[in-house]
């Protein structure tokens, strides 16, 4: 089962120079606009991130949030509202009001929860409207340096052979971390048991300390602990090996062919938004995202830049969801 990240390939202009060129024409076009327009932001915005603080989500959003908000002139406060697998964040900015001054960092868990739970409080194809993709997430297995298992065959031995099963965490029910570990026990066969958090940083306490064996964790998150000795990185669960941890093969060359996961975290805001503030937002986050020093730090945590169109996200996010939802039924996964 392939998971599509948002890749450069679809991104027409994805050169530095076009997309910083565009950026930077959006943005001198927003004194030409209307007075709404002229005058956002007037104020600082508050960007909630559905997760507890920490966390890969997280802290990409806060790299480039800070960059970008030194190009609006105007400050991102970052709130972290973690809970319910996202829901409670997002339901926030879903019901603010449409001005631009309530943003939510959207993750991946956006588009899965339809298929996952029967009583939403909102729809985000209706309640919210696409802002900007901001990076890729590709996931690394990781083992608290206890856990015997060094590879994923071993850990697959391991929830076969003991009686209890393999315990591993995410940063919530229904986020893709978890999927990722519910995949892996149906293609594995082993006995695997799911263990949510409200965000990944406690998990990877946990994780670190032996409470629990597993987690299917964002490089972002996990790339330092592995980087310091805490954590034993077991796999990357893309199609590919990743720069920043060029030792830890993949889950699919370990004996799981099609195994390829990945996700993602952009800006979306309330539904009703201004296009004309949508445009200063949407170039502001290219214009960040094409900086050297912000793709370096992204990179660096284990983030893959993805500038854009909004009108490019919202076809990829049609696209995700339809992805996922698959999975989620193959895999028979429920969390209400």
């Amino acid at each position: 089962m392939i998971m599509s990240g948002f890749d450069r390939a679809e991104t027409p202009g994805f050169q530095r120079r076009e997309v910083l060129a565009a950026a930077l024409a959006l943005l001198s076009a927003a004194a030409a606009r209307p007075a709404f327009a002229q005058a956002y932001p007037a104020k600082s915005i508050q960007l909630i991130v559905p997760f507890a603080a920490g966390g890969g989500v997280d802290v990409v959003t806060r790299v480039v949030a800070e960059a970008a908000g030194e190009i609006i002139k105007q400050r991102f406060i970052i709130e972290n509202r973690g809970g319910a697998g996202t829901v409670l964040g997002s339901q926030a900015v879903a019901k603010a009001e449409p001005d631009g001054y309530t943003l939510l960092a959207a993750p991946t868990t956006m588009v899965i929860n339809p298929a996952l739970r029967s009583n939403l409080p909102f729809d985000w194809k209706t309640d919210l409207v696409p802002v900007a993709m901001i990076a890729k997430l590709p996931f690394v297995v990781v083992a608290g340096l206890k856990l015997p298992a060094k590879t994923m065959k071993e850990l697959e031995a391991l929830g076969k052979s003991r009686p209890d099963p393999i315990t591993f965490g995410s940063g919530g029910a229904g986020t893709v971390a978890h999927l990722a570990g519910e995949f892996f026990g149906l293609v594995s066969g082993a006995k695997v048991q799911h263990v949510a958090y409200r965000g990944e940083a406690p998990a990877l306490t946990d994780t670190i300390s032996g409470n629990i064996d597993v987690m299917f964790c964002t490089l972002a998150g996990a790339s330092a602990h592995v980087k310091g000795g805490t954590l034993r990185a077991l796999a990357v669960t893309t199609a590919k090996r990743v720069s920043l941890l060029p030792d830890a093969p993949t889950v699919a060359e370990q004996g799981y062919p099609g195994y390829d996961l990945a996700a993602w975290v952009a800006l979306v805001a309330p539904k009703g938004t201004p296009p004309a503030v949508v445009s200063v937002l949407n170039a502001a986050v290219n214009a960040a995202l094409v900086k050297p020093d912000v793709t370096a730090r992204l990179v660096e945590i284990g983030a893959e830049p993805a500038p854009g169109t909004s009108a490019e996200f919202a076809a990829f996010m049609d696209k995700d969801a339809e992805i996922w939802a698959k999975v989620v039924k193959q895999a028979g996964i429920k969390v209400d």
